[in-house]
């Protein structure tokens, strides 16, 4: 099915509120399914952050969680969003790895 053809039958057989609806509960199901699906193959939800901001070209900011090793949190944006946050702070801020 095209993205015309799936517009045309949305449009045709679904009120704007049923059609994001549906969107919204394949979005979730997909995510359930990259989380729990196959335990071996689980996906951490903060992978699925930190590779969804990779593939849209942003920067992470992740703190270092110290000896408990435990993610506290994670900042994710353009480099121009990054600078803005952290403008206080430079130091706080690494480069990304240059491939």
């Amino acid at each position: 099915m095209t993205v015309q053809e799936f517009y045309d039958y949305i449009t045709k057989h679904m009120t704007a509120e049923e059609a994001l609806k549906t969107q919204l509960e394949g979005s979730l199901r997909a995510y359930e399914h990259l989380k729990f699906d196959n335990k071996e193959e689980a996906v951490h939800p903060a992978m699925i952050i930190a590779m969804a901001a990779l593939d849209m070209g942003w920067s992470m900011a992740i703190p270092d969680g110290g000896d408990d090793d435990i993610l506290r949190g994670m900042t994710v944006g353009t480099d121009e969003y990054l600078d803005e946050l952290f403008n206080d702070n430079p130091d706080d801020i690494l480069p990304a790895e240059e491939n």
